[in-house]
Order: structure tokens, then C-alpha cells, then sequence
């Protein structure tokens, strides 16, 4: 048994032995905090290596493995991690090699100093000569796999409309033609988010319009509804995916959806019925819950880039956001603000930003716009391999944005939000808006705004957004008239019922692709 257990000591310690050992992380990750963050505002109290595994080697041949380890920081002053312009606990997982939901210790209110915080982190590290060296880890993102479609049968009418579309995909070499396949993809994607949200209306389900799987209204929906599952509502509530703001404006403003994420200046434009909701008219139904957290206004360019202010964009390669997204109608806002068209670029594409990061990287495009809540996960990522700079809007555009265009505010990003940002950074943003009806229940409106605001641990679930969201912040950048309820929820007089007065102008409706 003692010799047992010697054997088995040894296979620890060996396993240990691999990657750097526990001194050199502390001295690793002392460098970071010291780099990342303001002076005096964090200090390492303690790291713990919990092992590591190895890892394919390099393509140089040298070994590489992942470390496991824990973090423990103590702050030496006082903390709002909800303050809109301040520290993001993303920005922390990030530095130190963790997830959101791996960043423990952050309060609801102010923390205090002395308080401490946790995070659980990896770390890659590859072995050159004697030392191991961090490098950065390939990400990828994994799609969740597909529900069980269950053992029902579908009905004799379902059947038929699965035979005729079997029939245009299911056909004999060279196959169907791209883009008839991606017709067909695209018009199936809608028909089957239109079945979920009628299927969960006839049930007498709410639904809860989001945004696309992977982004930051899915998982801040997400925790809104695993807290209101855990708190036993009575309201039953389902989360349905969609393309965001502009999709979920009109699913509200046509009855069909009951509450959801929209960008505030995009739920402005739907109240006027401008925009890209011209065809539509005026939304006078719709109603603020609440502002949750801010989405600024990203101007994205490499870090060598000869573009220091938006009036450098003039006759370059520009991405303004893809067709229909609100953060195209920004761009083109801003531009306004500094004097510019789209006509004034040498290129004005639309790709949105997955596609403009990897025309970025490759030298074919000058920059891109992004609405997104900050620090992005997919910015972090760009940032942490191919340097990049952040464009300030100048100031005296940033007030006349925030003045004429409603749901818009000014912001400042803090330093080190991201990789390689060492200035703070002007901006505007948007506010992610929660709304819904104006006819919805008072009484559900209330539980709902009790849960959002004072009941749901967003870190838990993934979001470091949600940890922005508090009722003091909840009238910021509301441009539409808010429900009754929400407005004795925050004190709040409740504004005439009634269209928004328009603005300077309202944007021409985007065509889509």
C-alpha cells in the first residue's frame, strides 16, 4: 500500500513537472495585472496549479501543454463592476486566461476593498529550451448539437410539405446548385423559427425573442429565463432565436413574440416607423422595461494603421455592418456626424463583422464598424493575435449623436478593455433595451423587472454583459414610452402613449441582401 501510494505521488509530481511550476505563473501573471490594469486597483493574493495535459505538439516540434490554475486577486479600493464606463469581468477573464463563468467575487453592489476575486484559468505554454513560453490557444467555436427531433409522428399535412421539400434538396449528381441550396437554407431557417414561436403561442407560452445563438442577447435571454425557471415564475416563457434588434422589433410589433432584446436607437426608429421599418409604420405599442447595458460603438482598425481619427476613413476600404443591423445604421450616423457619406469611402461593404475581421487580418480591408457590448468576445480573440486599434469619435460629434439621434449616449471604454488598448476610448452606444407591449400584464411586467434587475446571477450563466445590468442605470438611453409597470418599477413618470417626435433625420431603410 505505502509503495502504492509513493507511485502514485510520483505520477503527480510528474504530471506537475510539465509547464511552467507555480512561481514562474505567479511571476507570469503579477506581469499581466501589472500591464492590464490601472495601478493600485488589483493585487495577486495567491495562485494555485491545479496540473496540467498535454497538447499536440507545435509545428516546430517543440511540446506544448495546457496548465490548469486558480487565481485569487484582492481589491485594494472600491469597484463597481456595473459601472457602464468601468473594469468588465470579461476583461479580467480575459487577461488571466479564464471564461465569465470562471470569475467568482463580483457583487451586486459596489465591491469593497479587500474584497477578493477568483478566477479559474488555462493557459497553453509551449517548451523553448529550458523555459516554457505562454502562446496564444486556436480557438473555434462548437454549434450545440441538434435537438432530438423525438419519436412523434408528423401529421399527414406536415408530412406532405416534407415530401415537397425533400424533394427540391434530394436530387441525383451534380446535386442542387449553391444557390439554390442557399435559398432554400435561409427560407427554411425563418419557416422553422416562425413554427417555434407559434407553437409556444398556442401553448400559451411566452416568447422571448433574442438573437443569434452565439451572441450576447441569447446568453443575457438565456439568464433571464434560468432565473425565472429556478424562481418557479408563473408565466411560462420560451427563448426563440433570431437575427437580433431588427427582427425582434418586428416580431413585437406584429404580435408575434412577447418580449425581447432590442438595440434602444433601432427600437426608437420601429416606434417612429423609420428606417428599415418604413414598410411597417409606426409601432406605438411597443414599451421600455428597462435599459440592461451598453453597446458602443466599435471603429476596429490594425494597430499600424495610418487612420487615427472617422474623418482617416475617407477613401478607404470601410465595412459598415451588415444589411439590416443596427450597427450599419451607426456607422452611417456617425459618418453623418463627421461630415461623411458612404459615397466618401473608396469601398462601403456589408459583410457585418465575422467577415470583416477576416478581410482585417488578410490586408483587404482599412476597418469596420461594430455595435456590439464591450469587451466582444470575438474582438478579444482578433485582438490577442493580430493587433488592432480602436478609432475615437471626436467629441464634438459624440455630443451631436447623442443629442439628435434618441437611444444613443456618449460612452468612454476604459483602457484595457482590450488586448493591447492602453488609452481610453471616446465613443457612443446604443443600450441593449428590454421590451415588450404595452398591453402586457402589469403584474407580470413586475415579476419579470424584479428578476432582471435584482435576481439573476449573469456571471453564472455566461454573460459578462449581464453584470452591467442594475436599476440605476435602467432609464439610460430609453427613447420610447415605458410600460406602466416599468415605470413605477424605476419611479418614473410614464410618457404620453404616442409616437416619438422624429429627429434630424431618420436613416433610409437598408435593402437586404
Amino acid at each position: 500500500m505505502t509503495r502504492l501510494c509513493i507511485l502514485i505521488v510520483l505520477i503527480l509530481a510528474a504530471a506537475c513537472s510539465r509547464g511552467p511550476d507555480e512561481a514562474a505563473l505567479k511571476s507570469e501573471m503579477q506581469e499581466r495585472i501589472d500591464k492590464s490594469f490601472k495601478p493600485g486597483l488589483l493585487e495577486l493574493a495567491g495562485l494555485k496549479r491545479q496540473g496540467s495535459s498535454p497538447l499536440p505538439a507545435a509545428a516546430s516540434g517543440a511540446p506544448r501543454v495546457l496548465v490548469y490554475y486558480n487565481v485569487t486577486l484582492r481589491l485594494r479600493e472600491g469597484y463597481d463592476f456595473k459601472n457602464w464606463e468601468g473594469l468588465s469581468p470579461a476583461s479580467l477573464a480575459q487577461v488571466l486566461g479564464g471564461k465569465e463563468r470562471g470569475v467568482l467575487g463580483v457583487k451586486a453592489k459596489e465591491n469593497q476593498p479587500g474584497d477578493l476575486l477568483r478566477v479559474y484559468g488555462t493557459g497553453t505554454y509551449e517548451r523553448s529550451g529550458e523555459r516554457w513560453t505562454s502562446v496564444a490557444a486556436s480557438t473555434r467555436d462548437v454549434s450545440p448539437a441538434p435537438a432530438d427531433p423525438g419519436n412523434a409522428a408528423a401529421t399527414t399535412s406536415a408530412k406532405r410539405y416534407l415530401d415537397r421539400l425533400a424533394a427540391l434538396v434530394d436530387i441525383g449528381p451534380p446535386g442542387i446548385d449553391p444557390q439554390s441550396d442557399a435559398i432554400i437554407s435561409e427560407e427554411v431557417d425563418h419557416a422553422l423559427r416562425a413554427i417555434d414561436r407559434r407553437r409556444a403561442r398556442a401553448r400559451d407560452v411566452l416568447t422571448f425573442a433574442g438573437g443569434p445563438a452565439d451572441g450576447e442577447y441569447s446568453r443575457v435571454a438565456g439568464a433571464i429565463l434560468g432565473s425565472l425557471s429556478r424562481n418557479r415564475a408563473k408565466a411560462r416563457m420560451l427563448g426563440v432565436e433570431t437575427e437580433g434588434s431588427i427582427e425582434n422589433a418586428l416580431l413585437l410589433g406584429r404580435g408575434q413574440a412577447d418580449l425581447g432584446l432590442v438595440q434602444s436607437d433601432v427600437a426608437w426608429l420601429a416606434a417612429l416607423g423609420a428606417g428599415p421599418f418604413a414598410g411597417e409604420g409606426p409601432m406605438s405599442g411597443l414599451a421600455a422595461l428597462g435599459s440592461l447595458y451598453p453597446e458602443p460603438v466599435h471603429i476596429v482598425v490594425p494597430a499600424q494603421s495610418a487612420i487615427r481619427s472617422v474623418e482617416d476613413l475617407r477613401g478607404k476600404r470601410v465595412d459598415l455592418g451588415a444589411p439590416q443591423s443596427g450597427s450599419r445604421l451607426n456607422a452611417l450616423d456617425v459618418l453623418h456626424a463627421h461630415g461623411m457619406a458612404a459615397k466618401d469611402l473608396a469601398e462601403a461593404r456589408s459583410d457585418g463583422a465575422q467577415g470583416a475581421m477576416q478581410r482585417l487580418r488578410a490586408g483587404q480591408l482599412d476597418a469596420f464598424f461594430t455595435t456590439i457590448g464591450a469587451p466582444a468576445r470575438a474582438l478579444q480573440r482578433l485582438a490577442a493575435d493580430y493587433p488592432i486599434r480602436l478609432v475615437p469619435i471626436a467629441a464634438a460629434a459624440a455630443a451631436r449623436l447623442a443629442t439628435d439621434q434618441p437611444g444613443l449616449v456618449r460612452l468612454t471604454l476604459p483602457p484595457h478593455t482590450y488586448p493591447g488598448q492602453n488609452q481610453e476610448v471616446a465613443t457612443v452606444a446604443a443600450t441593449a433595451l428590454l421590451v415588450a407591449t404595452l398591453d402586457a400584464r402589469q403584474d407580470e411586467v413586475k415579476a419579470l423587472l424584479q428578476v432582471v434587475f435584482e435576481g439573476t446571477d449573469y456571471l453564472a450563466f455566461g454573460s459578462a454583459q449581464g453584470v452591467k445590468i442594475s436599476k440605476g442605470s435602467g432609464l439610460r438611453g430609453v427613447a420610447i414610452p415605458l410600460h406602466p409597470a416599468a415605470a413605477a418599477y424605476f419611479g418614473s413618470a410614464v410618457p404620453e402613449k404616442g409616437t416619438p417626435a422624429p429627429v434630424r433625420s431618420a436613416p433610409a431603410p437598408a435593402q437586404k441582401k
